[in-house]
């Protein structure tokens, strides 16, 4: 990753790796290699100059970028750098041309030694060595260099093309991390608490209506109970006369007899024809009186 300044950045670089293994020998001072336009030279003997920027189309670099904190940042713009690398000797005509192509071996030979930018040729605030960004020579047509310098309003010179890249631009785009934690407890575990799933059903009171309001089975118990509401009255009626009803037994019981002993005196046959509700009235019975 870098920042936004690294175009500019690799070309110091460029050009301090230059100056470092060109001079003294085959270019004698260090301020005739720099960056310019072709047209306008100076006193450049090496002139580098950039003539195209284009996007890496590979997918490399395209993942969002974790930062620290939690953060995370939007995949970087990724792009690669194309330069033209020409010579302008100022030596004798008759030994022009062959000086030229002796600085153009020594330029080829420093980007063929150093397939990448050594961090130590980069500005101290560049963002990132360089160490993983490529530099290769670029193999192109003369047809495509004569375009190239038709570009510049130049006709062609004895010149080297190289492609710098993918390089990585940062993307200030940054998406905060969502906090998880509200209250941290130095010096504690963090108490975590189990989550509870509670499901309550609430009934507006108009939305109820009245045949909804008793339970059903309610109405079947009040019916049960009005049917046997009466033999419950007969059984506690019977358990209140049960006594009448074994003295009932014990009357038939006399009544099959021929004789039977009483208090009072004897019961006749006639007697036994007479009505049961006076028999009942009249008999008394020994154990009741005990």
């Amino acid at each position: 990753m870098a920042k936004y300044t690294i175009i500019s950045d690799i070309g110091k670089g460029m050009i301090e790796l230059l100056r470092d293994k060109l001079v003294p020998d085959p270019v004698d001072k260090a301020e005739s290699i720099g960056i310019c336009d072709p047209k306008e030279r100076g006193g450049y003997i090496v002139g580098v100059h950039p003539y195209d920027i284009k996007e890496d189309t590979s997918g490399r670099g395209a993942e969002n970028n974790p930062l620290p904190d939690g953060s995370v940042q939007d995949p970087p713009a990724m792009v690669e750098l194309y330069y033209v690398i020409s010579v302008s000797s100022k030596a004798e005509l008759e030994v022009k041309a062959l000086d030229e192509a002796k600085i153009i071996g020594k330029i080829i030979q420093t980007f063929k030694d150093n397939a990448t930018i050594p961090a130590r040729y980069m500005p101290n605030n560049a963002g990132m060595p360089l160490e993983s960004v490529p530099i290769s020579m670029l193999p192109i047509s003369m047809e495509e260099k004569v375009k190239v310098w038709t570009m510049f309003g130049e006709s062609y010179k004895l010149s080297v093309f190289y492609v710098v890249g993918p390089v990585a631009i940062d993307s200030e785009k940054i998406h905060k991390a969502k906090k998880r934690v509200e209250t941290v407890h130095l010096g504690s575990k963090q108490y975590t608490p189990e989550k509870v799933l509670e499901f309550a059903t609430f009934i507006k009171e108009e939305d109820i209506d009245d045949e909804y309001t008793q339970r059903p089975d309610e109405d079947e118990d009040e019916d049960e109970n009005d049917e046997f509401g009466d033999e419950s009255s007969d059984d506690e009626n019977s358990d209140e006369f049960g006594d009448e009803s074994s003295d009932d037994e014990n009357v038939d019981e006399v009544g099959d007899g021929e004789e039977s002993n009483s208090v009072d005196g004897e019961i006749t046959e006639d007697d036994e024809t007479s009505n049961e509700g006076e028999l009942n009235e009249d008999i008394n019975f020994e154990s009741s009186d005990e």
